[in-house]
């Protein structure tokens, strides 16, 4: 592959569960659910991967079930929820406050709830039993959330070509992650799996893919830019049991945004639904949405593992800069939202009718390390997060357009990309927004913030250079470039350019 050929990756990846406590029928449905998604995923003739969990290895209907039916496009590999099954073979009390054998909270359903040298028996106990049963191990580790160190210990011990997470949620299911690298893939930070690396000292040298194909415009802050089309939806993404999953019209507009739109090189989505679900009916969406993405070119439909290796061919040293540019909305609401990622930062400049504005921008730092990584959480509840420059899903929930405002009269504008990494955002022949690397160009008189009800301490800069901000004992700053920033009525926060023929310049900075 050229360096300069853009790399569009599919995956079609499924979870497999064999507990499901909340249904005494489940375990007939989890089974029948499974077989019906490999013998189309086999069907379809496309690279496939099923992420197995430890209950699933130890069944032998299951083992039966690929052996005789997967075929060389189907990978398998391991799905790292910890069950009962797992914890009971290694000695170790499954802490379930309902009695499960399967339990989705974080006690006693993730890694991070174990101490470290837990962690790492329970992942050798995993892998002993893939390897039991499949003759190798596993090339690609996936679960909703996998601490630090769990990621570390797999990369340094088992040679993984592939990490998969979930997509940026806030209070669903029993975690919240916030401010990561919106979609694409990275390489995390050897102290925060949930933060991209700046530097090969701290860099673990295995991509984190993100999971379920989040909507660029909605997933953020689902209904608060609610509209008729969207009533009753519940997840923005292509998850098949949802309903904006399994609408034609989103499927149609969302590869169109993901695959035709800019992305500075690299694209990708993630298709496919964990077999919990099995009630519904998970296979018709998923071959209505194969059947618009085929409408694309160039899509490589590749296994989970193969979309890591393909990753570290294209981007053997750093992560990428990557975007995500939905240029028209697929309801009835004016709206436009791009996402740009790198290494230093992730931001997503958002379009509401006239308003331009950034809805969130948030600074990585290798240095920062999770919040579990040497110490389990003792809660049911967990959060990664990244350290927040501008927040609007929990700092202003319910305010509409909330964010850090650009310009307050605008028209739809275009994106195009300026070298490998740079991008654009355009009002006619104006460039409004500039997106490098390691900082932000901005042509407006004025960038206005109010940050509401923010978590972070925030102030002017000595000298008005920009804002400073401590996060949980981080602090950081960000720098604003031929500009002066000031406070008004003692909150909102006033960035005003002083030369009119240069742009202000944003340049998130660790401390």
């Amino acid at each position: 592959m050229s360096n300069g050929e853009r790399l569009k990756v599919a995956t079609i990846m499924n979870f497999v569960r064999q507990c499901e406590p909340r249904d005494a029928e489940n375990d007939k449905v989890l089974f029948d659910t499974t077989r019906k998604q490999l013998e189309f995923c086999v069907r379809s003739g496309k690279d496939h991967t099923f992420l197995l969990q430890y209950d699933t290895l130890c069944d032998d209907r299951y083992i039966e079930l690929f052996n005789k039916k997967a075929t060389k496009q189907t990978e398998v590999g391991l799905w790292f929820e910890i069950v009962e099954p797992l914890t009971s073979k290694v000695g170790l009390e499954y802490r379930s406050e309902y009695g499960w054998k399967w339990d989705w909270h974080i006690i006693p359903g993730f890694s991070m709830a174990y101490k470290t040298n837990e962690r790492e028996m329970l992942i050798d106990e995993a892998m002993r039993k893939f390897k039991e049963r499949f003759g190798e191990y596993p090339r690609t580790v996936g679960s909703w959330l996998i601490d630090t160190h769990t990621v570390n210990y797999l990369t340094e011990h088992y040679d993984i070509d592939a990490f998969c997470i979930c997509r940026d949620q806030t209070n669903t299911d029993a975690y919240t992650l916030v401010g990561g690298y919106f979609n694409q893939a990275y390489y995390p930070s050897k102290n925060n799996m949930f933060t991209p690396a700046q530097s090969a000292k701290y860099r673990i040298n295995t991509p984190v893919f993100r999971l379920l194909g989040p909507d660029p415009i909605h997933n953020y802050d689902g209904p608060k830019y609610g509209s008729p089309e969207k009533e009753g939806h519940v997840c923005w993404t292509l998850e098949a049991v949802w309903d904006a999953g399994k609408d034609e019209k989103m499927a149609e507009w969302y590869f169109n945004t993901y695959y035709e739109n800019e992305d500075l090189g690299f694209s990708y989505a993630q298709l496919g639904q964990e077999n919990s679900f099995g009630l519904s009916d998970l296979v018709t969406p998923l071959k209505m949405q194969l059947s618009k993405l085929d409408k694309h070119e160039n899509i490589k439909y590749l296994k989970m593992k193969d979309a890591g290796r393909a990753f570290k061919e294209r981007y053997p040293k750093k992560t990428p800069a990557t975007c995500v540019a939905a240029l028209d909305n697929w309801d009835s609401e004016d709206i436009q939202s791009v996402y740009y990622d790198s290494q230093n930062y992730t931001a997503n400049i958002f379009r509401h009718g006239k308003k331009l504005f950034f809805r969130s921008f948030y600074l990585f730092d290798e240095k920062v390390p999770d919040h579990y990584i040497e110490k389990p959480c003792k809660t049911f509840y967990a959060v990664y997060e990244n350290l927040p420059i501008v927040d609007t899903v929990t700092w202003a929930e319910k305010e509409m357009d909330a964010g850090m405002t650009i310009d307050e009269c605008v028209e739809p504008f275009t994106v195009s990309r300026s070298g490998k990494t740079k991008l654009k955002i355009k009002l006619k022949d104006r460039t409004v927004v500039k997106f490098s690397e390691d900082k932000i160009e901005v042509d407006t008189d004025r960038l206005v913030y109010d940050p509401f009800d923010a978590k972070a301490k925030m102030k002017v800069a000595k000298g008005g250079e920009g804002i400073e901000y401590e996060y949980n004992g981080a602090k950081y700053f960000l720098r604003a470039q031929n500009a002066k920033t000031s406070k008004k009525d003692g909150k909102v926060f006033v960035i005003k350019r002083i030369d009119k023929d240069a742009p202000v310049a944003l340049i998130p900075e660790r401390r």
